[in-house]
């Protein structure tokens, strides 16, 4: 019986971390998509908020799917962030976001 080189060993230990977070990640992708259908990200469900449309409807997978690429896009740029963050705080009395005008939507508990 052969024993395994270090090499060997090396590579199948750097393997085993990378399908680790490989996992991982496809886990949270899993669990994105599920929830986006009820109106929530697996951050807000986790705290219990969820996101209505303005006829008072939760939203569904497509509204918040359109949602988080806004959101992605938009904090895909530092300045961006910030500026989603400022009109968010200081606009209106219903601290939408960018991707919630967008989207058409509110975040609620």
């Amino acid at each position: 019986m052969d024993t395994a080189s270090p090499i060997r060993r090396l590579f199948a230990h750097i393997l085993d971390w990378i399908l680790f977070f490989l996992t991982l990640i496809v886990g949270y992708i899993i669990w994105w998509l599920i929830v986006l259908g009820r109106g929530q990200t697996p951050g807000k469900q986790l705290l219990g908020i969820y996101a209505i449309t303005r006829d008072g409807d939760r939203a569904g997978w497509g509204t918040m799917f359109v949602r988080e690429v806004v959101k992605i896009v938009a904090h895909s740029f530092v300045i961006g962030f910030f500026a989603d963050a400022i009109l968010m705080l200081l606009d209106d009395e219903d601290n939408r976001s960018l991707s919630d005008r967008v989207a058409g939507t509110i975040i609620v508990r």
